[in-house]
């Protein structure tokens, strides 16, 4: 199934429903809850406080030993991830990923991923510290995902299956490697293996994956592959090489291609090695490496959990897991419990922002900051609301003072959220967002995409957006640096296309700042003096909303917006004569307004009853048979002296 993500591990353990008959079933208990810190996890659940802080210091040995195997980028300390431990699979059922639109069966755990929160879910069989195999598989999807988060499925179950058996000795310095999971041998022993374009090209939408009766194979046969280039080539195998090959992978190379730089060899070569190796049935299993001491730091704390706790955390599991009618009714079970509960609002200002309710969601977020100013996702939470609220003009008409209160507040909450999470890597990709559409300021979003980008590395989005910033202060060689190679050998095709797409707009805004350059030299020899479209002050009007819109910009009165089967055509009078620019409609416009007596969802066809005064984005492309000047790109409406 699904897993990914390390740092902060909860293990919340349900038990049958008790009380309060109006209440989400597994948010009732029987008995105390009880919550388990240690260095990097947080183990919770209704059983023995013994119990868990057994499988909390289990944690933190294997946490220990695979840190001596791992690169530190699978170790992710910015997002914490929770970990849900269900007593039977009956308090699972409501609580199982959904796959092509069904619950899942046959399930003991998943991973689930988020921007904020990583989620594994499992249901507890026998003693976790004991037998610790589905809780390694999961936590293995974290480290894969940390390091690598396009793996193909095949790659993240094999690595996982693999991995759910290593064991640490007694005395702590060997860890032993290699032993076949519990029934894959003994699958794999009377089964028609599945050709490996067919295993490569399995997603979770395909019934490989998706159906119970050949989901056990797929598994079986991933791990096999990942054993055979793992431990079964002899000196053409081993993790270094199988790490490589997951590298190439990473970065854009084709299977065949990461083959033969990694293993010197094909993929036909390797169908047919992994074919005889299944059926002589001897995995090589049981190689030791040996460990230096483990050195984590065995303090433990403990203290017992409240009802809303256990609502609230389970609401917000089922938020991460798109399950919203459910999500909601868990949260709201928590406020009902605890109306100070800050982290339920957290996730219910959440939902609403999903859900499109952004002035909701402000508020929520608002109340959870003031009851925990240190919870830094409802600062983040509270930004990404506020920014959204604004962009939609959900707020009303806003004046240019409006609009500069509302975004110093907005980098207020995030300045806030990385004082608190300093390594929370969505806390600086939002600043640089808002620095570039609110602020005009690329050199401070560059510097906070670099910093995010040192924390996550691999994160394509951050280096896209770093080279958009980089685009937008001019420095043109910098960002074809960073975004050409991505449209090259991006290993996702939509980052790839989006990469590819910005290569194009940087060589386009370095020919017309050229151009524009070229003019303005032009002009200086001539003694002529440009002026800012509308005359627009330095200080205190919305001068840098310049750059939020890409295109040639004009300052003058919107006359009429002429509507046609073929299209519409704004037309503008300026101080230079009349500009007709054209739109396939109105909804591929972008209109922004920073005065009360225009409200931008009453925008029609039709003469202007009032020439309304605008500052218009477009692209110069004379058309002189739609008899345009240009395409419009944003109207953006104005006070008539642009001050606040």
């Amino acid at each position: 199934m699904k897993r990914r993500f390390p740092r902060l591990l909860l293990l919340l353990t349900l038990l049958a429903p008790a009380a309060a008959p109006h209440a989400p079933r597994a948010a009732r208990a029987e008995s105390a809850w009880v919550s388990v810190r240690s260095q990097n996890f947080l183990v919770e659940g209704a059983a023995r406080e013994a119990e868990l802080r057994r499988v909390a210091t289990r944690l933190e040995e294997y946490r220990a030993a695979f840190a001596r195997l791992f690169s530190g980028e699978h170790f992710d300390a910015g997002v914490p991830t929770a970990v849900i431990v269900f007593p039977d699979d009956a308090a699972y059922a409501p609580f199982k990923p959904l796959l092509r639109g069904k619950t899942a069966r046959a399930v003991a755990g998943y991973f689930q991923p988020g921007a904020d929160i990583n989620y594994i879910t499992l249901v507890r069989v026998g003693d976790l510290a004991r037998d610790p195999s589905t809780l390694l598989h999961e936590y293995t999807h974290l480290l894969v995902n940390n390091h690598f988060r396009g793996a193909p499925l095949w790659l993240k179950e094999g690595l996982a299956e693999f991995y759910s058996t290593a064991r640490i000795s007694d005395e702590g310095r060997r860890l032993r490697l290699g032993e076949p999971p519990r029934d894959r041998a003994r699958l794999l022993g009377g089964a028609t293996l599945f050709p490996l374009a067919t295993l490569f090209a399995v997603d979770q939408s395909s019934p490989h994956y998706s159906e119970p009766g050949q989901r056990g194979l797929f598994y079986a046969q991933s791990w096999a592959l990942v054993h055979y280039l793992a431990e079964g080539r002899g000196a053409m195998g081993g993790r270094e090489r199988l790490a490589r090959f997951a590298a190439l992978l990473a970065e854009g190379s084709g299977v065949e291609e990461a083959l033969r730089e990694s293993f010197s060899t094909d993929a036909a070569e390797i169908e047919a090695g992994l074919g005889a190796y299944v059926r002589q049935g001897r995995y090589g299993a049981g190689r030791e490496e040996p460990v230096r001491p483990l050195d984590f730091d065995p303090s433990l704390s403990a203290r017992p959990l409240s009802e809303a706790e256990v609502s609230a955390r389970l609401g917000d599991l089922l938020l991460h897991t798109e399950r919203e009618v459910e999500a909601e009714r868990h949260l709201l079970h928590a406020l009902e419990r605890d109306p100070g509960h800050a982290p339920a609002r957290v996730s219910l200002g959440s939902l609403r922002l999903r859900q499109n309710r952004h002035a909701e969601a402000r508020v929520q977020l608002q109340r959870a900051a003031a009851a925990d100013p240190r919870n830094y996702l409802a600062h983040y939470h509270l930004a990404d609301a506020l920014n959204r609220e604004g962009a939609s003009g959900d707020a009303g008409a806003v004046s240019v003072r409006g609009f500069e209160e509302r975004t110093e507040a907005i980098r207020a909450a995030l300045r806030r959220a990385l004082e608190l999470a300093p390594t929370f890597v969505e806390s600086y990709k939002l600043l640089a967002t808002v620095e570039l559409e609110r602020g005009d300021r690329p050199s401070e979003a560059a510097a906070l995409l670099r910093r995010a980008a040192s924390l996550a590395p691999r994160r394509v989005d951050l280096a896209l957006l770093l080279a958009h910033a980089e685009m937008i202060g001019g420095r043109f060689d910098e960002a074809r640096r960073l975004a050409e190679p991505l449209a090259l050998r991006g290993a996702d095709a939509r980052l790839r296309e989006q990469a590819a797409a910005l290569v194009a707009r940087i060589e386009a805004r370095r020919r017309q700042t050229e151009m524009e350059r070229s003019r303005e030299e032009s002009a200086a020899d001539a003694d002529a003096v440009h002026a800012q479209p509308c005359d627009m002050p330095l200080r205190g009007g919305p001068h840098h909303k310049r750059l939020r819109f890409e295109g040639a910009q004009v300052c003058g009165r919107l006359a009429e917006i002429e509507c046609a089967d073929t299209g519409v055509v704004f037309r503008v009078e300026t101080a230079a004569g009349t500009l007709r620019l054209r739109a396939v409609d109105l909804r591929g416009v972008r209109f922004v307004t920073y005065t009360r007596t225009v409200k931008t969802g009453g925008i029609t066809c039709g003469p202007r009853e009032q020439a309304d005064h605008v500052l218009v984005t477009y692209r110069s492309r004379p058309d002189k048979q739609a008899a345009s000047d240009g395409e419009a790109v944003a109207v953006e409406f104005i006070p008539e002296d642009w001050r606040p």
